[in-house]
Order: C-alpha cells, then sequence, then structure tokens
C-alpha cells in the first residue's frame, strides 16, 4: 500500500514537471512570436524613416524628383507597414506590462540608453568637425527625455510612469466595462481623417501623444486578458482588406500638384487598426524556434538601440543628406536600393548596441540600474 502511495506521489510529480514544461514552452512560443514581432516592426521603423526622411522631404514623403509608377507604389505599399510599426512596438510592452509589477528600473534604463546614445553621438560628432561645438547642444543631449531629442522615447516614458495605474485598471474591468473604455477611448484617441472627429482637441497628435500609447497599452492589455482566440483565416482576411485599404487611400490621396505625396494618419485611423488585427494574427501564430526566426528573436533586444542610433537628429540629417536615396526614384535599382540600406542600417545599429551591452555589463551599469527597484515602492 505505501509503495503503491509512493508511485503515485512519484506519477503526480512527473505529470506536474511535463505540465510545467509545457506552459513554459507555450509561454516561450508566444514570446519568441512578440520577440519576432518587435524585430520585424523595428526593421519597418528604419525603412519609414529611409521614405520619410532620406527620399521624401522633412516628416513625409514627397519628392520634387521623377520618379516611376512602379517605384511610387512600392513606396506605398512599404509605407503600410511601416506606419503599423509604432504601434506594434508599444502594443508588444502593454502586452506584457499590464500583469507586470511596476520597476523603476525600467524608466531608468530607458532614459540612461536614451542619455548614452545622445551624449555619445553629440559629442561624437562635434570632435570630428560634423558640426561646431555647442555648449548648449551638449547640455542639451544629457536630458534626450525633456528636450524631445526622441519624441517616441519622450512619450513612452510618459506610458511607463502611467503603467502600474493602466495595469491596475485593466485587471479590475469586466469584460463589458473593458469593451465601453476602449470605444469611449477611440472616441477621443481616433480619426477617420486627419484631425477628425475629436483627434486634434484632445491633443493625441495623430498617435504621436502619450494618450495614444496608453489607448494601445489598455488594447494590449485587452486582447490579453479578454479576447479568445480568433479563426486565422478571418484575421488573414481583415489584415488583407485592411492593407488594401489603406494602400488605396494613400494611391488615391497621393499625387498633389504634380508631386508625389503620400496620404497618412501616421499611427491612427484605419492603421491602428491594421496594427491591432496584425498584433492579434501574430499573436496566434507558431513561430519554429530555429535558423532564421532564432536570428530575429536573437535581435530582439537591440531594437531599442537600432532606434535610438539611427534616428537620432544629427545621424538622422547626416545619414540620409549622405545617401541622397531621392535620385534612385526612377531608377530600377529603387527597392533594392531602400531594403538593403535599411537592412544595412538595421544590422550596424544593433551590432553597435550589443557593443554597449557588453560595455554596460562590464562597467555594472545594469546592475546599478536595478538597485533603483530597492529604493521604490
Amino acid at each position: 500500500m505505501k509503495s503503491q502511495n509512493k508511485n503515485n506521489k512519484i506519477l503526480w510529480c512527473i505529470t506536474f514537471f511535463f505540465y510545467f514544461c509545457m506552459k513554459i514552452v507555450g509561454i516561450m512560443k508566444r514570446e519568441s512570436n512578440f520577440e519576432v514581432l518587435r524585430t520585424v516592426a523595428m526593421f519597418f521603423i528604419v525603412v519609414y524613416h529611409c521614405l520619410t526622411h532620406g527620399v521624401g522631404d522633412g516628416y513625409g514623403f514627397n519628392t520634387d524628383c521623377s520618379i516611376t509608377l512602379s517605384n511610387s507604389l512600392f513606396s506605398d505599399f512599404m509605407l503600410v507597414f511601416s506606419s503599423i510599426s509604432v504601434n506594434l512596438y508599444v502594443m508588444i510592452s502593454g502586452y506584457f506590462l499590464v500583469d507586470l509589477n511596476f520597476k523603476a528600473s525600467r524608466i531608468v534604463r530607458t532614459w540612461s540608453y536614451s542619455c548614452f546614445y545622445s551624449l555619445l553621438i553629440t559629442v561624437l560628432f562635434m570632435a570630428l568637425a560634423v558640426v561646431p561645438f555647442n555648449a548648449i547642444s551638449v547640455g542639451k543631449s544629457i536630458f534626450p527625455i525633456s528636450s524631445d531629442a526622441y519624441w517616441f522615447v519622450t512619450q513612452y516614458i510618459g506610458l511607463l510612469i502611467l503603467s502600474p495605474f493602466l495595469a491596475i485598471l485593466a485587471r479590475q474591468l469586466t469584460y463589458r466595462q473593458y469593451s465601453v473604455l476602449l470605444m469611449g477611448g477611440a472616441i477621443l484617441c481616433l480619426s477617420i481623417i486627419p484631425d477628425f472627429p475629436l483627434g486634434k482637441r484632445f491633443y493625441v497628435a495623430h498617435g504621436n501623444s502619450v494618450w495614444s500609447f496608453a489607448y494601445l497599452f489598455m488594447m494590449a492589455g485587452f486582447i490579453k486578458h479578454h479576447l479568445k482566440t480568433v479563426p486565422i483565416g478571418r484575421l488573414s482576411v481583415v489584415v488583407v482588406s485592411l492593407t488594401l485599404l489603406i494602400f488605396l487611400c494613400e494611391v488615391i490621396g497621393g499625387y498633389n500638384n504634380g508631386s508625389i505625396s503620400l496620404y497618412w494618419l501616421n499611427y491612427n485611423g484605419l492603421v491602428l487598426m491594421l496594427s491591432v488585427a496584425v498584433f492579434v494574427l501574430v499573436r496566434q501564430l507558431q513561430i519554429p524556434e530555429r535558423g532564421f526566426w532564432t536570428v530575429l528573436v536573437k535581435a530582439a533586444p537591440y531594437t531599442f538601440g537600432v532606434y535610438l542610433i539611427h534616428d537620432h537628429l544629427l545621424v538622422r540629417d547626416w545619414l540620409w543628406n549622405t545617401l541622397s536615396l531621392s535620385s534612385y526614384c526612377d531608377k530600377w535599382l529603387y527597392p533594392f536600393m531602400v531594403i538593403g540600406i535599411c537592412f544595412v542600417i538595421f544590422v550596424a545599429c544593433a551590432v553597435i548596441d550589443a557593443v554597449r551591452k557588453k560595455l554596460f555589463a562590464v562597467v555594472g551599469i545594469d546592475k546599478l540600474i536595478a538597485k533603483v527597484d530597492r529604493w521604490t515602492f
């Protein structure tokens, strides 16, 4: 009898062990999905900057150079996926933060990485005489958040400050309450056309504000806690339909006074709808943990560094002016130039951030940042 009880206990232990392992594997697969999505999203952010800053003029794809129809359509199509990338990046954070305890180290770490690259790049450009020395510019580089050197980081830190309270709200709301909240938030945050109906009134800045980020956070929390599995086929139809609709809007609204100017709502409206659809789709996919997919997963921790390096104001002006991609707008090489250059920029920045990570580990900066949590509630 004792032997049988012992065997039962062993059997229960083995069963529990395999159950635990299966849960871990499931978690790893879901995390792998989002790590792949994080990497792909950042690559398309580089593409977005290439098209708007490198080929286009300022903050839009608007070029006075002659451009072939095929290259224009290629740019339209790439901007569809590039425009959803920031939303996806924020939603990934919200998806995990909604169930995590608040840690002040997340804020300090984000600031320290931003400050490191902001100061380093500013000093380096002045040392190489790319830009003249300016003590005020050096001083501002130490405070990249308040100086809004990186608009995304400024808004993202605002989201991190709000995240513990948003998480409490997300965990306490019922399905009905949560649905009403998202519908109310949609009225305040979303725009059918730029600034309509209420986007400009509440300063959601077409999706660039902390309020839009908070809405994305809550949307990700709803998906995690309340959204059941959606048939892949239906999701695919939604993604393809929204992609074609946004693409059509850009093509129809893109021609303006003889020059190409892509119609976009930044990260709002239809773009946000497509972001949610892609996010839900990727959440349900099974990503194989081998080969090319493994490379994308391993690249994910360095994606934030990719953004901080390539979109620094000084790097941005120097990089895209030097490359002068607009001169390729009427050539068949144009699509290959855009993809190839963006790939090289992504890899180069990721390698630099890997070196930065090693440096921080040797100096002990990350350990010092982690101690911040001991001093906070």
